[in-house]
């Protein structure tokens, strides 16, 4: 089986969110990826965590083999307009799209400088992977599903990447999908996080029934790609090869169609 790795990070020094708990570094990612079958993956930068540099000097070292996502944290910039300055320099870099973290940035989505990210997006052809876990100690935000319902309507030309599916909340963000063409449901996180609860019969319904709007990936280096395969294998057990073709690479191929970042 071959995945398209929906969601992988590195940093320069190797350690994770300041620790040493993971081994973070570009030599380890692609270790990994030969070892669980991934040809190709999206590697994504994190603002004031993961910088976009290392991103995009990886990515250009591997071209065929990585997607860059930059990282913004809209709260950190003054002005509606320096968002859509900054949205048009990361574009200019040759980035494919922006990785918004609204818990580890400690904003709301639905604050104008966030959504207006996703209409800058829109209008410069990035996509925008979105972390759906919003729920943070001190800043409370109405729930994911309601969220996401009110961005997908504000901005309908943005092409998105919900990460982790809003965990618990998935069955209600589906619904949401289904009527959104730009949207995607990405079950990275979600997928070990939730393990033996109830929600793996509700992955179980969603693969095989909405093939077409799924993605899966890693969130290395929290997990190593080789576990998430297993753990789909396991969970994907008599669905049809199609389906799982299109879960595992098919979709972000098509989310992702014609980009290809310039070699150094």
């Amino acid at each position: 089986m071959k995945l398209f790795d929906s969601l992988t990070h590195v940093t320069r020094d190797g350690s994770w969110c300041g620790e040493r708990r993971y081994d973070a570094s570009l030599a380890r990612l692609l270790q990994d990826m030969d070892e669980g079958g991934v040809y190709r993956a999206c590697l994504v930068a994190i603002a004031d965590y993961v910088d976009n540099e290392i991103v995009i000097e990886s990515a250009r070292a591997h071209p065929e083999r990585f997607i860059p996502i930059a990282g913004i944290n809209p709260r950190s910039l003054p002005t509606l307009r320096r968002v859509e300055a900054v949205v048009a320099e990361v574009a200019a870099q040759g980035f494919a799209g922006i990785k918004l973290h609204p818990r580890m940035n400690g904003y709301d989505p639905l604050d104008p400088k966030c959504i207006a990210v996703f209409d800058a997006a829109a209008e410069h052809g990035l996509v925008i992977l979105l972390d759906t876990l919003f729920r943070r100690r001190g800043l409370a935000t109405t729930n994911a599903p309601d969220t996401i319902d009110y961005i997908a309507n504000a901005c309908p030309d943005t092409r998105i990447l919900l990460l982790h599916a809003a965990g618990p909340s998935m069955l209600d963000l589906f619904e949401i999908v289904r009527a959104n063409p730009n949207l995607l449901l990405d079950f990275s996180f979600t997928l070990m996080r939730y393990a033996g609860s109830r929600l793996d019969d509700d992955m179980r319904y969603l693969f095989s029934t909405t093939d077409q709007l799924i993605t899966i990936g890693s969130d290395f280096p929290e997990y190593p790609p080789a576990r998430i395969v297993e753990r789909f294998q396991l969970l994907s057990q008599g669905i049809e090869a199609h389906r799982i073709e299109n879960i595992m690479y098919r979709n972000l191929e098509r989310l992702f169609a014609g980009y290809q970042v310039a070699a150094r």
